[in-house]
């Protein structure tokens, strides 16, 4: 995992995610993966190629609200397998879990702007622009604004494949 995740792409489109991230932040994050499935606030997973096992990146339902259905959802990829649908199809395969059987109506994701790859991933699967938290977040000690996407259970599937754009009427105008 640590060879994996240990890329400063990774790190400037994720909040929590160091770089370099090192072994001992591998061991501090699967101690804290280990308690958080037990509040049910969370459930964190790897993604993992069929053909071969390998680790390609990881994806989680943050911040789950049992009691308002809803929950974030998050992911990043590793350096050599972006641009090859596995985060679309892990995320699907999350959404639909997280719609089906957890029982959650409402799905979050949070985006840093200027990341176009994880907003196609989202308008992939059916997530929709609600606009922009300014000033939302601390990234690298500074105030930085994050980009609101949401997916409602009884939202439509895009079909998987294809490019993803933002749909005329689905954008909320950035502020």
């Amino acid at each position: 995992m640590v060879a994996a995740i240990n890329d400063p792409v990774v790190a400037r489109w994720t909040l929590r995610i160091p770089y370099p991230y090192r072994r001992s932040d591998g061991e501090a994050t699967f101690r804290r993966w280990a308690q958080r499935p037990r509040t049910g606030a969370a459930l964190p997973l790897h993604i993992v190629r069929r053909s071969d096992d390998a680790l390609v990146g990881g994806l989680g339902l943050h911040d789950i609200d049992p009691e308002h259905l809803r929950g974030e959802v998050g992911y990043w990829l590793g350096p050599a397998f972006r641009g090859h649908g596995y985060a679309r199809e892990a995320v699907r395969a999350l959404c639909r879990l997280a719609h089906g059987r957890i029982g959650l109506n409402r799905l979050e994701a949070g985006v840093f702007p200027g990341n176009s790859a994880s907003v196609a991933v989202l308008l992939a699967n059916g997530f929709r622009r609600e606009g922009r938290l300014r000033e939302n977040v601390r990234k690298n000690g500074r105030p930085t604004d994050v980009l609101l996407y949401s997916r409602l259970r009884d939202d439509p599937w895009p079909p998987l494949g294809g490019p993803a754009r933002e749909r005329a009427g689905s954008a909320a105008p950035a502020r």
